[in-house]
């Protein structure tokens, strides 16, 4: 017989009242009798730069590197100087590249040795590569290299199989007005826009309120600890579900102070704005200890058919992209890593995008749909200041028109499970993947790669 534990109650209760009280989250049944390995208390938070953001501006090749004249000759008006007026910013022990100069926070991460690059990484050996944005993404999300993939994300997997335990609050965000894909199918994942939208106030009567502001009320959040005030174990599971509530009703994300003087939207001309902000409630959850073990949060608008810009130009649509993503990372690191605590050394982040973008530029002045990009990973324990990876060079292009793709995305995010989060069933996160070999990048306990195919011997599906 399937019992319930607070966890499984939390999951499907929780999720699902929410559900009706933001329409923002979905909620379905896990298996409760899993034994998987011992979880970390790490958390992943991944970016995706939706659009297909452009790695060669980004990350161009420096004035020194042999690639560089066939860069120049593919690229005139989005191209990044390497000397002059608007030229990239150097990295340290690193001669061959060179950063856009709009990311300068992301050269000082860099420079200092928490952040570090993947080149050539991407979605390996699509037939035909995938140059939709739709279906690049939900492939990507849903941890598959390419083709087809289904309805359940990789983060859901992990979570699944990662050996979370049984208490968590709050396992999983997605920040955002849907769920990200790879956190759907999930009944550990909330989404929300932002941390205020994390309130159950879709009552007759407000949620919190009671006499102490209007005589003779009663709150809802009264009424419903009378509800699941018994001893039975429904009853107990229901009660600690209201207790992990107003846990996370009771967090000041308005009132959130970053630590170190971290400053999320530096410069008002170019301000971070929402992704900024949702950095800085993601930031606010993690030092108030909830369990988050996984975070999603996008930025979009990397779609640079026509116009994209360059340094030289007043206006630079790629440049003020570049900015956004570079001030609210920095300002994110600055903020956990100051204090007497340093939570980036328990935090990692990795950013990805769907695909790069066409190593020559258009007649519109942008760049199309391409294939090979650039993965950025950020942390307290990132072996930073490197540039990982293989580039495939530019001299022989894929298809004539793309940098190619010599580091599957997963081997990136397949590291950061095993090394940072514990959970060595990334066969089961990313169906299909296999010959997993570490790059390096995070430090952690190489665990031997498994799969999970004991996940339904209880007779439960989830896909």
């Amino acid at each position: 017989m399937t019992t319930f534990d607070r966890r499984t109650l939390l999951k499907g209760f929780g999720a699902a009242t929410l559900a009706v009280g933001s329409g923002k989250a979905k909620a379905w049944f896990a298996p409760t009798d899993l034994q998987p390995a011992a979880a970390t208390d790490d958390t992943l938070v991944v970016v995706f730069l939706r659009g297909a953001m452009d790695g060669l501006s980004l990350l161009p090749p420096s004035g020194s590197s042999p690639e560089r004249g066939f860069y120049e000759q593919y690229r005139d008006r989005t191209r990044v100087p390497s000397s002059g007026t608007g030229a990239g910013l150097a990295l340290a022990g690193t001669p061959n590249w060179i950063l856009h100069p709009r990311a300068s926070g992301l050269r000082d991460l860099y420079n200092s040795q928490h952040l570090a690059f993947v080149v050539g990484a991407g979605q390996a050996a699509p037939v035909p590569v995938i140059r939709s944005h739709f279906d690049a993404q939900a492939n990507l999300e849903f941890g598959f290299g390419g083709g087809t993939g289904n309805s359940v994300g990789w983060l859901t997997r992990h979570l699944v199989s990662g050996g979370l335990p049984a208490n968590v609050p709050l396992p999983a965000v997605s920040m955002g007005s849907i769920t990200a894909a790879s956190l759907l199918g999930s009944s550990d994942a909330i989404t929300m826009g932002a941390g205020n939208d994390f309130r159950l106030n879709s009552f007759h009567w407000s949620w919190g309120e009671d006499s102490t502001q209007i005589p003779g009320l009663v709150g809802a959040v009264t009424r419903m600890n009378a509800l699941w005030s018994g001893t039975t174990q429904l009853e107990v599971a229901g009660a600690e579900t209201l207790d992990s509530l107003a846990l996370l009703r009771n967090v000041d994300f308005s009132g959130y102070a970053p630590g170190g003087g971290a400053n999320y939207s530096p410069d008002p001309n170019h301000s971070t704005g929402e992704f900024g902000r949702q950095l800085r409630d993601i930031a606010c959850l993690i030092k108030q200890g909830v369990g988050m073990r996984a975070a999603t949060i996008d930025l979009g608008n990397w779609d640079t058919h026509v116009g994209q810009g360059n340094p030289t130009q007043s206006y630079d649509w790629f440049g003020n992209q570049v900015q956004i993503l570079s001030d609210a990372l920095s300002a994110f690191y600055t903020d956990l890593s100051s204090g007497g605590t340093n939570y980036m050394n328990r935090v990692s982040v990795v950013v990805v995008s769907e695909f790069g973008r066409r190593a020559i530029e258009n007649s519109d002045g942008g760049t199309d749909h391409g294939y090979g990009n650039v993965m950025l990973a950020l942390g307290g324990r990132v072996n930073g200041g490197i540039v990982y990876g293989e580039f495939p060079g530019l001299e022989t292009l894929y298809e004539n028109t793309d940098v190619g793709v010599t580091t599957d995305y997963r081997r990136v995010m397949s590291e950061a499970l095993i090394r940072r989060l514990g959970n060595p069933n990334i066969y089961y996160a990313f169906p299909g993947y296999s010959n997993y070999a570490p790059l390096g990048i995070f430090q952690g306990t190489d665990l031997p790669p498994v799969g999970f195919d004991q996940i339904f011997r209880n007779g439960f599906e989830n896909a």
